[in-house]
């Protein structure tokens, strides 16, 4: 018997399909990678017990398995890259436990992020980490990329609510690492490993994390500058005066003339940069520290202070903000999404090096994101015969974030796309001794190949 019919008897043929048109369906990301990486089967599982069933299969026969949540990758991870077994998690979707007492959400890995947080805001609680497809990424996907977004500046990314985490190996082998207790120590921070492996070390099946009492008041600001580089200057200051927002975005021009009607209607017409700042907490801390900080924009000469009204109009703000990558894409050029991440007071050395490469290549280098923790967005805009043009920024974009005491990638992850730029940031000691960490949870090297080691 083939392992795609022991996989229809030992599971149901309901979660199983070898049809090309479903295969098909899951043979992409968000990353704008032009392959079709077709797997040879999708199985939906519906329990732990479905994905053990799976991974002892693919065991058993040496079949390369993949784990997909939604598929909003932005580097590749998802992708069946060698065939095999895609694994989809969009039938493992309950949210099992809201524990109020104890400050504890536990979920399957299904969840959509902004359903569980809107699960948890009804009791009162807060779940912070917002990456920009919220409304579509699973909680499964966040804990394997450490998600982040752009309240991590001031509360962190996934893996800073991580506590305990029910994980299938690739030999079918069930088992709990972590505790939903405060505080352990018993043995070594396994489900920090298992945060940003990108599906390479097994399969997580439950989650249980952290919540935090929800802030009683929030503000938004819009504050447009007249020149991109004074913007970034404002993020340093900012931090380095010792606030702490809960989001400081950076927007430039190129990213405001794509979103359009998008924005709000009286952002000024000559703003080439616009900062999105948040504060919360209570009402009265969060007026004084609005005050302060509005001290700072207009030392930098804001060219004005855009407050929201209302939830409504916060809203709006966000949508446009998360819109922005749909926005650039809506231009009919390809757009290849960076983020690089430096330390917060070099910004401004990396926005003026985006735009001297811009200038080099003659590519439109649209930049925005979470500058208030250092994480840049560049969003390199090209068409289907630049793809050289492309790499060839994207090592550069590596190297200058490197060179200023960087990351190559701050939360989109590896996967496929970062592979030839890891040894940039990583001497090979130090990937070795992470290709031998892999190999004792995956000795026969079918969890997700062909990701995140070179």
């Amino acid at each position: 018997m083939n392992y795609i019919d022991k996989l229809k008897l030992e599971l149901g043929e309901s979660k199983v399909s070898d049809a090309e048109e479903h295969r098909a369906a899951f043979a992409r990301d968000e990353s704008g990678i032009p392959e079709l990486y077709l797997p040879d089967v999708v199985v939906h599982p519906e329990s732990t017990e479905d994905v053990s069933k799976v991974a002892k299969i693919a065991y058993d026969y040496g079949i390369p398995i993949t784990p997909r949540g939604a598929g909003t990758s932005l580097s590749g991870g998802p992708l069946a890259v060698n065939g095999g077994i895609l694994v989809v998690f969009d039938r493992m979707t309950s949210i099992k436990d809201i524990d109020t007492e104890n400050l504890v959400v536990t979920t399957e890995p299904g969840v959509i992020t902004q359903t569980l947080q809107k699960e948890v805001e009804k009791v009162g609680m807060f779940y912070p980490p917002d990456p920009a497809s919220l409304d579509q990424c699973t909680i499964g996907g966040n804990v394997a990329t450490d998600a982040g977004g752009p309240r991590a500046l001031k509360y962190g990314v996934t893996k800073h609510y991580l506590l305990e985490l029910e994980v299938v190996l690739p030999n079918g082998e069930v088992m709990r690492v972590g505790k939903k207790t405060k505080k352990w120590v018993a043995g070594y921070d396994l489900p920090m490993l298992f945060s940003q492996s990108e599906g390479t070390l097994g399969f997580i099946t439950e989650i249980s994390l952290r919540l935090i009492p929800l802030p009683e008041y929030v503000q938004t600001f819009l504050v447009p500058f007249d020149d991109e580089v004074a913007a970034s200057k404002v993020v340093s200051e900012i931090i380095a005066r010792k606030f702490l927002p809960r989001a400081l975005e950076f927007i430039d021009k190129s990213s405001i003339d794509a979103a359009g009607d998008e924005m709000p209607p009286n952002i000024p017409s000559d703003a080439r940069a616009i900062l999105l700042v948040e504060l919360d907490g209570r009402e009265d801390a969060v007026m004084v520290e609005a005050e302060q900080i509005a001290e700072i924009f207009e030392k930098h000469n804001a060219m004005d202070i855009i407050a929201s009204m209302d939830d409504k109009d916060r809203e709006k703000i966000w949508t446009a903000r998360r819109d922005l990558l749909h926005a650039l894409e809506a231009t009919g050029k390809k757009v290849r999404i960076e983020d690089i991440t430096v330390p917060r007071s070099r910004i401004p050395e990396a926005v003026e090096a985006v735009y001297r490469i811009q200038d080099e290549v003659g590519l439109t280098l649209a930049v925005f994101g979470h500058a208030g923790d250092g994480n840049i967005h560049v969003n390199i805009l090209h068409d289907e015969d630049q793809i050289e043009l492309v790499d060839k920024v994207v090592h550069r974009l590596c190297e200058v974030a490197v060179e200023l005491d960087g990351t190559i990638t701050g939360e989109h992850g590896i996967g496929i796309l970062k592979k030839p730029h890891l040894h940039l940031e990583q001497p090979q000691p130090l990937i070795d001794l992470q290709k031998n960490i892999k190999n004792v949870f995956d000795p026969k090297g079918i969890m997700n190949p062909g990701k995140k080691l070179p």
